[in-house]
Formats: C-alpha cells, structure tokens, sequence
C-alpha cells in the first residue's frame, strides 16, 4: 500500500515537495519532547502550498483510510503532531503567506506557515501588534492560536484570538467559519446567526481537518507602550497585584515569572551551552541572594498621559501589596537576557526569543504541566506543585502564571528542565510524563483545575459525561474513518 499511497500522492505533488526517504522521514518523526525509542513512522511527507492540494491529498487519504498528521512549522514540543500511527506527515510550512491586514476591522488573514516573526513585524510596521505566546518566533500564530494561547496579551482582552477559518474535511469538503461563510462579509467576526464552528476547530488539534486560513485579532499599539516591572518576594501578592491590575484596566497584559524561569530566559538569550549553578540547586523555591522570588511584568499601552498614570498607580499598588517597581536598571543588571525578551515581548511586540534549538543545547525544555483555575485556588495549587516536585522531580524546574479573561481564571505552568544525556535519563522522562498524567486529575479533582492542553489521556473526555459523547459522534461524521490525527488519541 505504501508504493501505491505514495504514487498517488505524487500525481499530486512535484517531487521536491513529497518525500518518503528515511533521512526525510525521521525528521518529521519526533519532536523534542518526544522520549528516545518513541518516535512515530511516517510513511511519506507532503509540502503543499495551496488550498487545491490539500484537498486533493485528503481526498487520497480518505480513499485509502490512511492516517494524517498536519503540522505548521515543527515547533510544537508536547508531541501533538507526531504520526504515531504512520500515514502521511502534511508539512504546511509553504503555505507561508499574510493574506490581507485590514486595518480598518483590526484582523490579519494568515496561512499556517505563517510565523510569528513575519506576522508581527508586518503589523509594526502598520501600528499593530498580535498575540505573542512564550514559544520562539518561528513557531505558527495559527496553530498557536488554535490550541488556545497563553502569552503577552491573554488577560486584557482574551485568551481567544482567532475569528474566522478555512478548513478542509477529511473528505475533501472545504469550509469557512464566522464571518467567513458569506463571501461579501470578510473575515472580521468569529460569531454569526449560526452555529459558531470556528469554536469547534479551535482546540481539535488537526483530528477534524486541516485548517489553510485563518482570521487573526490585531490590536492598536497606542501612541505609548511600556514595560513595566515589579518584584514580589511571595507569591499570594503578586497574584492579587495580577487581577487587580487587570480588572481595573490598569495594563494590557502581566505574568508572573518565578526565579528560575528569569534566569532561563537569561540562558537562553546568552546562546550559553550551560545552565547557571543557581538553577542547579537542591532548594528550587528560595531564590539566590540579591535575586526576587519572581518578577511581574505588565504592558502598558495607550496615550502617554494615560500611561504614566497606569503606571504611577500599578507601582503604589505593587508596593501596598509588599512588592516594589524593578527598574530597567536593576533588570539588565540582574538579568540582562530576561531583560531583553520581556521587553520584546511586552512593550516591542516581538519574539526574540530563539528557537528551541537553544533550550537543547542545555537541556531539554519539556512542555510542564500546564492548568487553568479560578484565581482562588491557584495559591493551593502552587503550594502543591512545590509538594510535588520536590519528592518527584529533579532541579531546576519553576513556574509562570498570568491571567486570562479579565482575571476570570489563571494559567498557572510548571515547567521541569531535563539536563544531561537523554539517553541517560530516559527512565527520569518517562517518570515525569507518568507524573504529569497523575496530576492533570488530581488537579481536577481537588482544584477543579483544567488541563491547558489535551495531553493524550483519553480519559479525560470520559469526565465529560454527555459533552464527550456528542463531541465522540461530531468527530464520526466529520471524519467517520478516523483518519486525522488518530495518534493523539483525543477520542
């Protein structure tokens, strides 16, 4: 069957955009997360560049049954577009252009190869930033923004930056979603008088189809916008000085980064091949002498006069809450690499930060375990996780939390750091994935906390009740041979 899938392929695709060469192959094998001696198989790999030839490649693979995994740009690092059970690996990347930005409704249509250096320096140059997430510039805003995002402008205004979509079925049928759906409308609302089906895809994670378009909130950048920095030495009052920053519409967006995540970030810009000894330290939660706990960092944008007022009243509000302003100063001083990609990162709109390459050459930054609560229960949940990783876990690892919604809920991510030789500390990966499993339910069960992302536990849809069976029947319509992303074991 493989002779004839790819045969059939390549009446499709010229031969500089299909492959199925092993050297080629084990590329799209793995991602960095991925343990030694877990790698998927592939059958072949595919580059389209048009709408046309993905529907013509999915029309092949449902004729053959045969498994299908898209991915944008490669830079995912929690194994969600692995082929783990074979089949085709679509490789969207030359689908890499910015289709419209319209300034006048604020969105930008991108293809999936699109990536976050090219979406964001086009809007600078137009006066509008984008959602940025913590991962590095050459990841896809698209599928960033699928999984639903956390990042630089999650509080304020929404964890939820995509509007409409173009998505081709499994079948071959192509669709569009909000706006989208009536072709003189545009592309600048995600909800209509129907069922809202850009809802439906966001989050599915490549098993309802393959999505080619998409519509994108952009934001004004304002005549002024600022970094503005807070050091906390406990973290109940950072989280207070969050929402209500954020409530009170006194910035744009805020995260709190503990210690360990600051001098990650320093590592990481410095291009060094090694951790500094602080992070190495048995007592992962005591910071090093002279260093915060955590820094909070807060974008602030709009008129100047409006802004140095948010600014003037989030310092008095940091230092009646125990905490204090950090100064550029002290940043750089402290930490010049962290320095560099928060100010990037808030106030320029862009991701400096390099790729994940540059976490490997350390270690290997594996995705963490990664929930939403109410704020209220955030504090139990970190006071937990401390619990946790000292008995399972090996130093360094630390954490970032940020509101989402209007402070509605808070992402909180823990993240643990693997050095060394992977082949070495295999046994320790598969313990840390064993353990991340464990506490996506525990956190549910106590916290009522919610995984971030789906982690391949198809136990989790079964805490659903009805919602899991209808969403296990939309799946069998849409894609009754199971073909899309079956390795993700959603369903």
């Amino acid at each position: 069957m493989a002779n004839d899938l790819f045969r059939q392929l390549a009446s499709i695709f010229p031969a500089d955009r299909i492959s199925d060469q092993e050297v080629v192959l084990a590329t799209y094998a793995a991602d960095s997360a991925t343990p030694p001696g877990f790698a998927g198989h592939p059958s072949v790999v595919v580059m389209p560049e048009t709408t046309r030839e993905v529907k013509a490649l999915l029309q092949v693979a449902s004729r053959m049954k045969v498994p299908v995994t898209p991915l944008a740009r490669g830079t995912n690092i929690a194994g969600m577009a692995t082929p783990m059970q074979g089949g085709i690996v679509v490789d969207l990347g030359r689908m890499n252009k910015i289709l419209e930005i319209n300034e006048d409704a604020a969105y930008a249509v991108v293809e999936p190869g699109v990536t976050f250096h090219q979406l964001s320096l086009a809007l600078k140059e137009k006066g509008f930033i984008c959602h940025l997430p913590t991962a590095s510039g050459g990841g896809s805003p698209m599928a960033n923004y699928l999984m639903r995002p956390s990042g630089n402008l999650t509080a304020k205004w929404d964890p939820d930056p995509i509007l409409s979509l173009e998505v081709v079925l499994p079948g071959g049928e192509i669709i569009k979603t909000g706006s989208a759906m009536f072709e003189t409308a545009g592309w600048r609302a995600r909800y209509s008088p129907f069922s809202d089906l850009t809802g439906l895809f966001a989050c599915s994670y490549g098993t309802l189809g393959i999505i080619t378009k998409a519509a994108v909130k952009i934001f004004d950048r304002g005549e002024e916008e600022r970094l503005l920095l807070t050091k906390f030495d406990d973290f109940e009052p950072a989280l207070e000085y969050m929402k209500r920053i954020i409530r009170r519409n006194l910035a744009d967006s805020t995260t709190f980064w503990t210690w360990g995540w600051n001098m990650f970030h320093d590592m990481m810009l410095s291009m060094g091949n090694t951790l500094p000894p602080e992070m190495m330290k048995p007592d992962q939660k005591t910071p090093p002498p002279g260093i915060p706990f955590g820094i909070n960092s807060a974008r602030l944008s709009g008129y100047a006069r409006v802004v140095q007022a948010q600014e003037e009243t989030c310092i008095a509000l940091a230092r009646d809450l125990g905490g204090d302003v950090m100064s550029p100063e002290e940043a750089r001083e402290k930490h010049p690499g962290n320095w560099k990609f928060l100010n990037g990162y808030f106030a320029d709109g862009l991701l400096i930060k390099p790729g994940e390459e540059a976490q490997l050459r350390a270690g290997l930054h594996l995705p963490g375990c990664l929930v939403a609560a109410e704020p209220a229960q955030i504090p139990k949940i970190e006071k937990f996780m401390w619990d946790v990783a000292r008995k399972e876990f090996e130093p360094p690892y630390f954490y970032r939390c940020l509101p989402y919604s209007h402070a509605r809920e808070f992402f909180f991510a823990f993240v643990v750091y693997v050095t060394g030789s992977l082949i070495k500390k295999r046994d320790y990966l598969r313990h840390i994935k064993g353990i991340y499993g464990w506490l996506y339910q525990e956190l549910l069960t106590r916290y009522g906390a919610v995984m971030f992302r789906f982690r391949k536990d198809p136990t989790f849809l079964g805490r659903t009740g009805e919602f899991g069976y209808l969403l296990r029947r939309i799946k069998k319509v849409i894609d009754p041979d199971n073909i899309m992303n079956p390795g993700i074991l959603l369903y």
